[in-house]
């Protein structure tokens, strides 16, 4: 396609398809990827293999990351775990910490792998600037649509992170992305209708306006802060340059060209009309960035990135729309090996917290910590929410245990809504996509909620 402009020659101007852009800009894992995967790979082996020779279940492994005699009722087999001996023997302990990070991993990981591949389908299949034009920085509706997706969706608050990383790259705000995150873990059909049965109806119905509150909430201080500050780095820690047009890819070059010879930035206006548009959506791509003095420059790239900045490093992977299907689903799984090879690190680092959660504070003695009058406490339920690892639908069968320790209603519904998605494990993994600010103000803003809507319960009911 031909472009006149004098800042192009013939060969720049023309647009790459995925697949050539795709092999130009390969990813390579380095060697402490390499070694991460390998630590995944025998740690999983280790729960399986441990499981096998004890004659554990193999079933309660997938199910919930619990090592237990098979045979188990239903509601007993989601919370029986073998004893963890009471010792000052440190290797002994480190055993069992890594034993049952290893169920953990053996749970999670078939989640993990398909939210890999659901990130990736978003960023191969979903036009970045279709989303951009519709969604802008988010909004009550677009908070609300998120929330609601969440709410019907069933996926664990481990699984749901790569998708996250997704959803971002994707074009998707930060305030719809952040709502659909504290939705999904925090409330779905099956876990609405569970505590219905177990703890009953005002309590699922406390949850769900309980969960809409704050993913609404939080979505809501988010979109504001992003039509502040549009660029993604500054949010981010993994940012995949998003697919863009062939219009804005050649002004992308136009803009690249200018911008290496002037690397005290660019007027606006020195690209033609509508260019202001044009870089706006450019920065919300993270690969320009608006000066002090109102001039644009290449985004400031990181330390593992491309240095010496020309105009090819802001050419974006190309068209969603562009390539045959086949080539497509090529791209989707070469993205998710990406993320997969880059957050694996995370992964190990958040079953490891949940091992060792697991062994030195079991369930027995947080059902003491709530338990009773003198500790019964909202705040404390919500503490215990986050220093106890529980996946989802296996909170509510806890809380039931929990209640009968003396736990009120207001410390349960706190337990319910901070125990799946505000977990130290979840937040280990959160750490490998968000920026300290960012993960600060969802986790305060979250717990700030649980504890709120636990004193509010308490008043109502």
């Amino acid at each position: 396609m031909p472009v006149n402009d004098p800042l192009l020659t013939n060969q720049e101007a023309v647009v790459e398809t995925p697949v050539s852009v795709a092999s130009r800009t390969g990813f390579r894992p380095t060697l402490k990827m390499w070694l991460y995967l390998g630590a995944v790979a025998v740690m999983y082996a280790s729960g399986l293999v441990y499981a096998y020779l004890h004659g554990l279940s193999i079933r309660s492994l997938y199910l919930y990351g619990l090592l237990q005699p098979p045979g188990l009722p239903e509601e007993e087999a989601r919370l029986a775990e073998i004893a963890t001996p009471v010792s000052w023997n440190i290797p002994q302990v480190i055993w069992f910490v890594y034993l049952k990070a290893s169920a953990v991993l053996v749970e999670l990981f078939q989640y993990w792998a398909i939210g890999m591949l659901i990130a990736a389908a978003l960023v191969v299949f979903v036009s970045w600037e279709k989303v951009k034009a519709r969604m802008g920085c988010g909004g009550f509706k677009a908070n609300l649509l998120a929330t609601m997706a969440g709410a019907v969706i069933p996926i664990c608050s481990c699984g749901i992170v790569p998708v996250l990383a997704g959803m971002v790259e994707a074009g998707i705000p930060l305030g719809p992305t952040m709502a659909f995150l504290i939705a999904a873990p925090m409330l779905n059909v099956p876990t609405v209708f569970m505590t219905a049965g177990v703890l009953g109806w005002p309590m699922a119905v406390g949850r769900v306006v309980a969960t809409f509150a704050i993913a609404l909430g939080v979505g809501e201080v988010l979109s504001r802060w992003q039509r502040k500050h549009r660029n993604p780095r500054r949010f981010l820690k993994i940012h995949i340059p998003p697919r863009l047009s062939p219009e804005l890819q050649q002004f992308a070059f136009r803009f690249g060209k200018l911008a290496v010879k002037h690397a005290e930035g660019v007027p606006a206006d020195q690209l033609g009309p509508g260019s202001e548009a044009k870089l706006v959506l450019l920065e919300e791509a993270g690969l320009v960035e608006r000066t002090r003095e109102g001039l644009w420059k290449l985004a400031e790239s990181e330390p593992a990135e491309i240095k010496n900045v020309g105009a090819c490093a802001v050419l974006p992977v190309g068209d969603a729309a562009s390539g045959s299907l086949g080539q497509r689903f090529a791209e989707m799984f070469r993205m998710g090996w990406r993320l997969f090879m880059q957050l694996n690190g995370y992964l190990l680092l958040a079953v490891l917290i949940a091992g060792a959660i697991k062994v030195l504070i079991p369930t027995s003695v947080i059902t003491e910590w709530v338990g009773g009058k003198a500790l019964n406490s909202v705040l404390v339920a919500s503490l215990v929410a986050v220093l106890a690892y529980v996946c989802t639908y296996v909170e509510v069968p806890t809380a039931l245990a929990l209640m009968s320790k003396g736990m009120g209603p207001g410390a349960t519904l706190a337990y319910l809504l901070g125990g799946p998605g505000l977990s130290l494990p979840s937040i280990a993994m959160l750490t490998g996509v968000f920026r300290f600010r960012l993960l600060a103000l969802y986790v305060g803003l979250s717990f700030v909620g649980c504890v709120l809507a636990g004193y509010i319960f308490n008043l109502v009911v």
